[in-house]
């Protein structure tokens, strides 16, 4: 018999309580045979227990009704069509059983958000693949023996008190099988307060966003800050982004982006089209660095830069689009924190703008708008869904 790797104490940090539950035994027991299973060598021990603490979560959470797993799936589909990113949900798959496609996920969820892929972990890596297959092995098997953890069963979906509820969400938001990997990097940073303007887990989701797919009860909007309020632009602001968006669509004959080679076209777009003062309080000198820059105007929120990306977008309106460097960097338009600001990232998802964007070293699998839109998702988090 082997020795155990993974202990009941292991285990409960993936959990919301201390106290030990009667299932809490049989889960530990599984996850050291999927730790066993693990084929992933040259990753740190303390990795691959997290991936066998993750699958049998994961089981854990299908026997139970927890929900995350269905929450997970039901919003990609709502957003993307599919069930999965990356992987097709045929008619093998089962939404309330365990699914190969899922661990695949999974594994490849934690990996890539653990910073020890030494580049940007395709998700159709083999290495990911025969995890999966390892891990379902076992978890097939055991989907037919595993007792539910009853304290888990409907467990969003109300809360005792003020205490209980903040316990709930403190524990959803970084704790958990399928958000922890999202938030392990900033989770000892951010205040209380802050997580409730953070997006969490694999779709960058809010915690009021998590709270409607899994509980859907009114009591939650007794949660004082859970809900978002859509900030109020004071109204002399309002009307000065209406007048700067204004001027720059009538000086681009109704065009709301516009790409300026060098500081010299920057700064002549903004004195004589936005009509700003020609001093250096208003034409942005410290921009004199950057090669080239985007322009890009809304009524409501005015005007936002980016800067040394022209290359990469193919925009026939862009005479600095440059297919090799494009081939080269797009992919870090959607992977790189502040790179890109979210409107134009978004715009240019939509619209088709990044066809050279592909996971590095991956040539069998083009992304499409989807996987591009989850990708930056998945990586950007709040900066990209913040504003």
């Amino acid at each position: 018999m082997k020795a155990k790797t993974i202990y009941t104490k292991d285990w409960l940090q993936i959990h919301p309580y201390t106290a030990i539950q009667p299932s809490d035994a049989y889960f530990t027991a599984l996850a050291n045979r999927l730790f066993d299973a693990c084929i992933l060598r040259g990753l740190p021990e303390s990795f691959r227990k997290k991936l066998a603490l993750y699958a049998a979560a994961y089981l854990e959470d299908k026997v139970s009704g927890l929900g995350l797993w269905k929450s997970f799936t039901t919003e990609h589909q709502k957003l993307y069509g599919s069930m999965l990113p990356f992987y097709p949900a045929d008619s093998g798959y089962y939404p309330d059983e365990v699914n190969e496609a899922d661990l695949r996920f999974l594994i490849w969820n934690a990996w890539q958000k653990s910073g020890l892929a030494p580049h940007y972990l395709s998700p159709y890596a083999s290495q990911v693949s025969e995890q999966a297959s390892a891990f379902y092995a076992l978890l097939d098997k055991a989907y037919e023996e595993a007792p539910e953890n009853d304290i888990l069963t409907g467990y969003f979906d109300t809360f005792e008190n003020e205490a209980d509820a903040e316990h709930k969400l403190t524990w959803l938001f970084g704790h958990t099988y399928l958000t922890e990997p999202s938030m392990y990097p900033y989770i000892t940073h951010i205040a209380p307060s802050d997580r409730f303007i953070m997006p969490t887990g694999p779709l960058a989701l809010f915690l009021y966003e998590w709270i409607e797919l899994l509980s859907g009860k009114p009591c939650w909007k007794q949660v004082q800050g859970l809900y978002l309020k859509e900030p109020e632009i004071p109204f002399h602001i309002l009307e000065t982004n209406k007048n700067i968006y204004q001027n720059f669509t009538q000086g681009t004959e109704g065009k709301h982006m516009v790409y300026l080679n060098g500081y010299g076209e920057l700064k002549d777009f903004l004195v004589r089209t936005l009509k700003w003062q020609d001093d250096e309080s208003h034409t942005l000198p410290q921009m004199k660095a950057h090669r080239n820059f985007i322009l890009m105007s809304n009524p409501k929120k005015g005007i936002l830069l980016a800067k040394d990306i022209c290359e990469y977008i193919a925009d026939r309106d862009n005479p600095m689009y440059n297919r090799e460097k494009a081939q080269a960097n797009a992919f870090r338009l959607l992977t790189e924190e502040t790179l890109c600001p979210p409107d134009l990232l978004i715009y240019c998802i939509e619209k088709g703008l990044l066809p050279d964007a592909s996971i590095p070293g991956e040539t069998e699998h083009a992304l499409t708008r989807a996987d591009m839109d989850f990708i930056a998702r998945h990586a950007l988090l709040y900066y990209y869904r913040g504003d």
